[in-house]
């Protein structure tokens, strides 16, 4: 029956009939494919949509938070330069009156008339509703005119809580510098103990010894351009639904557009449906100074709707304002909805390509099937031979793009993709992420080939170590490695693992071309607990990486997040007490070693929190990051300059390499020196490592301070790099030794000797030398015997809050 189907009449019908099937089925082939890779490069184009999005939505809303704050910046120096033109103007034409005034009627009326009319004209001057004002004083600093206090009161001795004297300051720039403003601080009323912050601008009158001054509130010139910014916020939007808000620093809404009820209230609590308190980490990140965005759901009361959103703040710390923006993200849907129809418009406009492809190959294929019948099987077996070596090619593709896909090209090691999707056929996952230590240094050192090369040869070191587990070994980013266990491992013999794997990779890479070679080390995150096994990992490790450990096993207790929040609750803490003035100092006496008499005090940060005395080291290091940090310094320095002003007792005061960095903090220091009278008994303790680090800044400030007659120490000497040259160099009076090297000087011979380097090394240079930590009868025999010259520690005395009973 086939025998007579395949005759030769048959043959090209057979043929046709083939061909026309075969042509269906690549016809319907063809549409498959077709559908599916449309559908792939949608996703992909999809995907890229979204993130190109989305970086335009963070571009373009840090761009505007920027702009925020280069409005309110330019808008502060405009206005504060606009009003000290006026005030320059008010003392100029003032002085110009008084002189011609003076001239004119100097034959006509006695001085005294003309000063009185003088004076009644100066009363009507004013401006700005009493927040500027003119006023008289002459060279002794008495009120000729002044619109707060009466006549004939002397202000030059005048103090602010800081110590300084403005009014003094005044007469010098008038009178010595010929005139020109003066930043200072004056009680708010004549008898007012509430100081506030004013510029002023000075001129002598011209006549008499007087000069005329006028003065403005610092308050209002903020309040002015917070109300040119709030009012931006108001009434500016940008890139649909964007809008500008502002927070403080404690966590409290300033202008809140969309829910005013919000304005003055703690956020840190709000958090959207998804659980994200997304005021929260806003304040946490321009707090740390990270450039990070926040995605979150915004509900606004006053407008009555609800927007998926991008937020970002940057800090502006002249007023402790979060300046914050935010974009909706509701335009991305009439994109994807767009992307989509074009999607069904392609594939349905493939389907009509494909169909008329295959009735036009029809029509051609019922033309050509005779002529070509005799080599029909010809040309299905090449056919066929064709098909199949596209399915080998295919085949070898797919591998290689799945070896892409899952393997780290440069180890060979598979990757992070295979790691996710071998977590998904583990039941008790044990995830041990490595971190090699100092890997940027390595590569700045000897240069990415030899970094590669390190790569692959820890790679290759982790791979081969040997275990009775089922260890797989994975590259991740960077210098980072994971090894998935499958096994319930106990808690101790988990730890003896992990222990001996980085043992096993504390170990020497050898690069044999250049004939070095490089110490290699590990720091290790360990997670066993299901859920989040990459998040606890990844906790674990950079608990390891900041507590300098070689490995740490993930527990409840570690917790990042926490570090943050500690932060902001230290900040709040910081803030009230320099708002109570519960920042006090407390004073370490220092005795003479030859008569045993105190003859010194340190001056050490103290805060109280409800009736708790907190030392510093438990908040100075974050309040650092703050501009909290400088009114801490001036606060202290201010309190122990008054202690001290009625005894004759010599005192010193710890400084950081911050202090002496801030141009404004060491510029308060010198002045005070320079007025208060007692800088031949104030000693400045610098810490060693922190002044040999910024040697020249250092160097500077001493020559500056010791000019007024102050002394400099050098704290914790012994604890940091003990170079001698540098002291030397720097002409400190005093070293303090470190009480590391004190505590046991008694029985340990080998402080012994370093200590007696550092005497005798200071008596050939004049430099006193104070040992701290004197905390037995022992150790303060022994540091005299040894020929130190002053001593301290709790068997001398304690920290107090009260010298009374040691002044005679």
């Amino acid at each position: 029956m086939f025998a007579k189907m395949f005759n030769e009449k048959n043959i090209g019908r057979i043929s046709l009939i083939n061909m026309i099937a075969i042509i269906f089925v690549l016809t319907v082939a063809m549409i498959a494919f077709i559908v599916r890779q449309t559908n792939t490069e949608f996703e992909t184009e999809r995907a890229q949509l979204v993130k190109n999005f989305i970086e335009t939505k963070k571009t373009n809303l840090k761009s505007e938070v920027g702009r925020l704050l280069d409005f309110t910046k330019f808008n502060t120096v405009q206005t504060r330069n606009a009003i000290k033109e006026n005030m320059k103007d008010r003392v100029n034409e003032a002085v110009s009156l008084a002189i011609s005034y003076n001239k004119k009627f100097h034959n006509k009326f006695t001085d005294k008339e003309i000063d009185r009319n003088l004076i009644d004209f100066f009363k009507l001057y004013s401006w700005d509703e009493g927040k500027g004002y003119l006023y008289i004083l002459d060279k002794k600093g008495n009120v000729i005119y002044h619109p707060k206090y009466k006549s004939g009161t002397n202000l030059l001795k005048l103090k602010t809580p800081f110590g300084t004297m403005p009014v003094q300051t005044e007469i010098v720039t008038a009178f010595e510098k010929g005139g020109g403003f003066v930043e200072n601080m004056m009680p708010k009323e004549a008898d007012s103990t509430e100081f506030v912050q004013r510029i002023s601008y000075v001129k002598p009158a011209g006549i008499h010894d007087w000069y005329i001054g006028s003065s403005f509130n610092e308050d209002f010139i903020s309040d002015v351009i917070k109300e040119k910014v709030t009012h931006r916020i108001d009434t500016v939007n940008f890139d649909n639904d964007g809008h500008y808000f502002i927070i403080n620093t404690d966590g409290r809404g300033v202008s809140i557009p969309g829910n005013k009820d919000l304005n003055g209230k703690d956020l840190t609590e709000i958090s959207d449906s998804s659980g994200v308190f997304y005021y929260k980490n806003l304040l946490s990140y321009a707090l740390q100074k990270n450039d990070l965005f926040v995605f979150h759901k915004e509900k606004y009361k006053d407008w009555d709707k609800t927007n998926q959103v991008i937020s970002y703040c940057r800090i502006y710390e002249q007023w402790n304002w979060l300046m914050c923006g935010t974009v909706a993200m509701n335009d991305l849907t009439p994109l994807i909805n767009a992307r989509n129809e074009a999607l069904k418009k392609k594939i349905t406009d493939n389907k009509q390509y494909a169909l008329v492809l295959f009735i036009i190959a029809a029509i051609v294929a019922s033309g050509v099937s005779y002529v070509f019948s005799v080599n029909i099987q010809k040309i299905f077996s090449r056919y066929k031979h064709d098909i199949e070596n596209r399915n080998k090619e295919l085949e070898e593709l797919n591998i290689e793009l799945t070896n892409q896909l899952y393997t780290d090209h440069l180890t060979g090691l598979p990757n992070r993709n295979k790691l996710v999707n071998d977590l998904n056929t583990v039941d008790s996952p044990i995830l041990i992420m490595l971190n090699i230590d100092s890997f940027k240094k390595i590569n700045e050192t000897y240069g990415f080939i030899i970094g590669d090369f390190v790569l692959i040869d820890v790679g290759e070191r982790i791979s081969s170590f040997d275990n009775k587990y089922d260890m797989k070994t994975y590259k991740f980013h960077g210098n980072e490695y994971a090894i998935l266990i499958d096994s319930d491992i106990e808690g101790n013999t988990l730890k003896t693992l992990v222990h001996e794997l980085t043992e096993y990779l504390d170990f020497n890479v050898k690069y044999e071309e250049l004939e070095i070679e490089i110490d290699i080390s590990v720091t290790a995150g360990v997670s066993a607990e299901k859920g989040n096994i990459f998040e606890k990992a990844g906790m674990a490790l950079r608990h390891a990486d900041k507590k300098k450990l070689p490995y740490t096993i993930y527990d409840s207790s570690i917790d990042i997040v926490d570090e943050y929040e500690n932060d902001i609750r230290w900040t709040k803490i910081v803030k009230r007490a320099l708002n109570e003035n519960t920042l006090v100092p407390y004073f370490q006496p220092i005795a003479n070693s030859q008569t045993g008499e105190v003859e010194k005090f340190e001056c050490l940060l103290r805060l109280i929190d409800h009736d708790e005395v907190i030392t510093p080291f438990q908040f100075l290091d974050i309040i650092k990051k703050t501009k909290l940090y400088q009114h801490i310094t001036r606060r202290i320095i201010t309190k122990s300059f008054e202690m001290f002003t009625s005894n004759d007792f010599m005192f010193s005061i710890n400084l950081s390499i911050e202090d002496v960095m801030d141009e404004s903090t060491s510029k308060f220091i010198l002045d005070l020196l320079k007025t208060s009278g007692i800088a031949n008994r104030v000693i400045f303790e610098l810490l060693e490592s922190e002044g040999i680090e910024s040697f020249e800044v250092v160097n500077d400030f001493i020559k500056e301070i010791k000019k007024t007659g102050a002394m400099v120490a050098i704290d914790d000497f012994g604890s940091g790099y003990s170079n001698f040259v540098y002291l030397s160099e720097l002409q400190v009076d005093i070293i303090k030794i470190d009480g590391s090297l004190i505590k046991n000087i008694d029985k340990d011979t080998q402080a012994q000797i370093i200590v007696g380097t550092i005497i005798k090394f200071a008596n050939q240079l004049n430099i006193k030398t104070v040992a701290e930590f004197v905390h037995s009868e022992s150790v303060k025999l022994k540091v005299i015997e040894m020929g130190i010259d002053y001593i301290q520690g709790y068997h001398i005395g304690q920290p107090t809050a009260n010298i009374d009973s040691y002044v005679i």
